[in-house]
């Protein structure tokens, strides 16, 4: 709900091209309604639409369900976790990126999720336990049966088609579009896919 105030807000202020330069990026979510040329309008929840566009330069990824099985040491993934009852971490959606993928940037995002690297995977009663580097050292992780597990692969922009689930940033352009700087491609009806 903060997101999608966050761009109804945003779409009041004009911005001019020097602006939009510094701009902070907006981020949505929604299914894509219709496609013209490079241009995209994407249903968003409670009736809002959006028209954004669609040029060459964004960095798409697409992403396809995932398991437990397909994390492995050495594996790129970007996790949001919650404490768990005990302290320890619980992850609520893992996000591996495949070799040649798209990767987000070093810092956190707009999930407090990070790209961090796996060291390790073990088996323990409450499920599997992924042992990842990141700044502060080495952390300990657990997947438990509510977890989401994603698959990021490269994609490209004209990927993009009508139905396709889509989260995006970008920023407001003059024209009132939102121009995407990057974008991931999830599989119909699969909800809002991670960035």
């Amino acid at each position: 709900m903060h997101r999608f105030a966050a761009l109804i807000i945003a779409s009041a202020v004009a911005i001019t091209p020097a602006q939009a330069q510094t701009a902070s990026e907006l981020r949505i979510s929604g299914t894509v309604e219709k496609l013209d040329d490079n241009l995209a309008a994407l249903s968003l929840s409670r009736g809002i639409s959006v028209v954004v566009r669609l040029d060459s330069e964004a960095r798409v990824n697409s992403v396809a369900k995932g398991s437990g099985s397909d994390l492995k040491a050495g594996s790129q993934v970007s996790i949001q976790a919650k404490s768990g009852q005990s302290g320890d971490l619980i992850a609520t959606q893992i996000v591996l990126f495949a070799p040649g993928s798209n990767r987000p940037d070093a810092e956190p995002g707009p999930d407090n999720a990070e790209l961090v690297a796996i060291k390790n995977t073990n088996t323990s009663p409450e499920g599997t336990v992924l042992t990842v580097a990141d700044k502060d050292g080495d952390r300990k992780i657990t997947i438990g049966p509510d977890t989401v597990i994603w698959i990021a692969r490269a994609a490209r922009i004209t990927d993009i088609k009508v139905g396709s689930a889509v989260t995006m940033t970008g920023v407001k352009r003059e024209d009132g579009s939102l121009q995407v700087l990057r974008a991931t491609i999830g599989p119909a009806g699969a909800g809002n896919p991670p960035l």
